[in-house]
């Protein structure tokens, strides 16, 4: 037995595993500092979030490592299923059971033992799994008429009630499946059909909400209005990324934690990394990053199958994207979304998932 694991061990993409052990553990040490003055403040016990977290990253390595011992023909058999579980998890939004944070009803609280989750997150991945299995039974009759018509709506489906209820997570999802589309050789025709059908729905979303409207305006005013409330918390993460300079004031040493910057552990996570560590170790986390969406293309055009090939486009534009976005919003360069960084802000699902995602990921490599 030790000798089968040992050569599963072999087979498996090592660089994949290590950086994400690397972000794994960069992430930890982060939640711990970030999170400290919010545990003081809410629990008296700064270790209260650091605390949660390990118990989640506890959970997210036992689904890493069984994702990446799962069966390919497994996985595929399972995935319409998991599909249509994940959807009746988002149909519960409108329930409720719902629970609405600054606009967006995200979660969703079990009744009975108060815990929360996020169904977003899981169709994350599981829109991956079917969408793959979709393509790969259909790689060759891809460019008919009623296949793309099959295709265009199941992005509706998978991204459309997030869309509604949770923007950016939505968004995520439409592009992880947009890209799936793109290699598995539909015609540009079609892809840009698809495109300015998606812009336009997006457009109205963002458009017909005022909420969402306002966080858009105000990514075209200056930081300089910090009195204003759309535009502080940039401001705020701004200052932290300037505070760090080039090597940052030190691990625990943040000051903008504290109380001028809001989810200071989660949401812009990146900005006190920047501050504690600077410039060198906000590039550091980005190059691990970079590293990770590398390798997770690489193994995809590795994958001797249509089926891993498409998840592991989906999967890994899906971290790379979250990834990009989350940076772009504590540098000012997308507008404030809520959303966390893979594998480093605080969270239960959304660690979870993205371990999980990883999991997937190195079984690929090992079967390539």
């Amino acid at each position: 037995m030790k000798k089968n694991y040992r050569e599963k061990l072999r087979k498996i993409d090592l660089t994949l595993l290590i950086v994400t052990i690397l972000l794994l553990t960069f992430g930890f040490v982060s939640v711990l500092s970030a999170s400290y003055p919010e545990g003081i403040k809410k629990f008296n016990d700064g270790y209260y979030y650091a605390k949660r977290h390990a118990f989640f990253l506890c959970l997210g390595i036992a689904g890493m490592v069984i994702t990446a011992n799962m069966k390919r023909e497994y996985v595929k058999k399972l995935s319409p299923w998991m599909f249509l579980v994940t959807l009746g998890l988002v149909a519960l939004l409108w329930t409720p059971l719902a629970k609405s944070n600054y606009g967006q009803a995200r979660w969703i609280k079990l009744p009975g033992i108060g815990m929360k989750i996020q169904p977003s997150d899981f169709i994350k991945v599981t829109s991956v799994l079917y969408i793959a299995k979709i393509l790969e039974d259909n790689y060759k009759k891809l460019h008919k008429k009623e296949v793309f018509i099959v295709l265009f709506l199941l992005i509706g489906i998978s991204a459309g009630p997030i869309l509604i209820r949770d923007f950016s997570t939505g968004f995520v999802i439409a592009a992880e499946i947009g890209a799936m589309y793109l290699v598995a050789g539909v015609y540009f025709y079609q892809f840009l059909i698809m495109g300015a059908i998606a812009s336009g729905g997006l457009g109205l979303l963002v458009f017909s909400v005022s909420y969402r409207k306002e966080r858009v305006m105000s990514f075209f005013k200056g930081t300089a209005e910090k009195n204003a409330d759309e535009t502080y918390q940039i401001t705020q993460a701004l200052y932290a990324i300037a505070m760090g300079g080039k090597t940052g004031v030190g691990l625990f040493h943040s000051r903008q934690k504290y109380t001028n910057l809001p989810f200071a552990y989660n949401d812009f996570i990146f900005a006190i990394i920047c501050e504690e560590f600077g410039a060198l170790g906000g590039i550091l986390l980005i190059t691990l990053f970079f590293i990770f969406v590398c390798r997770g293309y690489r193994i995809a055009y590795k994958a001797t199958n249509y089926f891993d090939k498409f998840t592991a486009v989906g999967l890994t534009t899906f971290i790379g994207i979250q990834a990009v976005f989350n940076i772009g919003v504590s540098v000012k360069f997308f507008p404030v979304t809520g959303i966390t960084l893979p594998f480093i802000s605080y969270g239960g699902t959304a660690l979870i998932v993205s371990m999980a995602a990883a999991g997937l990921l190195l079984r690929i490599s090992r079967d390539a």
